[in-house]
């Protein structure tokens, strides 16, 4: 019986294959609904056979996963230290990289984000929530996990939601993300900080 072995993401070739896939799936999100789109689909515009997409990923939700995962990831952690407690500096370009991945959904998947919306909100707020956690957990080593999943679920749903408005926005009357940043970091600063002295360590 065979085992099923995830290919190295840094191999090159795995890459290369990854940067067609991806490919694949905006170009056709473009003239497609999401749910329209099958796995033949994605092959034959990316071409490469079936093995070879099920070699990467299980089905076009996964596919979805990652490349929603691998771009916040890519922003969140541009300029970000993850070892570092969750400073203003960090939060500031924490709402800036928020900021530039909506631009980015926007732009790859104009035709299709109302489609997309609730899988990539999910996915989102996953991400933001376990880098919160992260955070937290560095500041606060010695409080109660659940308080502190908590404390992280509603600080991610936050940032989310603050940012999903400013994207809705029309362009040449918001903000930019700096300064949005700006003027959020401060008040939510002052938020996490209270909310911090209410949980109660272990």
């Amino acid at each position: 019986m065979s085992i099923s072995v995830k290919p190295n993401p840094q191999d090159p070739r795995v890459i290369r294959t990854r940067q067609l896939i991806h490919q694949a799936f905006v170009e056709l999100l473009q003239t497609k609904e999401f749910q329209e789109i099958t796995v033949s689909d994605l092959t034959r515009h990316a071409t490469i056979n079936r093995v070879t997409f099920y070699t990467h990923y299980t089905d076009k939700y996964e596919l979805l996963d990652h490349m929603i995962s691998t771009q916040l990831i890519q922003l969140l952690y541009k300029g970000i230290d993850p070892q570092q407690a969750l400073t203003s500096e960090a939060l500031t370009t924490l709402i800036c990289a928020l900021c530039q991945f909506h631009e980015y959904s926007g732009t790859e998947c104009p035709k299709n984000i109302d489609s997309l919306r609730s899988l990539v909100e999910t996915n989102m707020k996953l991400q933001l929530q376990q880098y919160m956690l992260e955070q937290l957990t560095i500041d606060l080593p010695e409080h109660d996990h659940a308080q502190l999943v908590t404390l992280s679920t509603m600080i991610s749903w936050s940032l989310y939601g603050a940012t999903l408005q400013w994207s809705n926005e029309k362009k040449d009357t918001r903000d930019t993300p700096l300064q949005l940043a700006e003027r959020m970091t401060p008040l939510l600063r002052s938020w996490i900080d209270m909310k911090l002295t209410s949980v109660v360590p272990v």
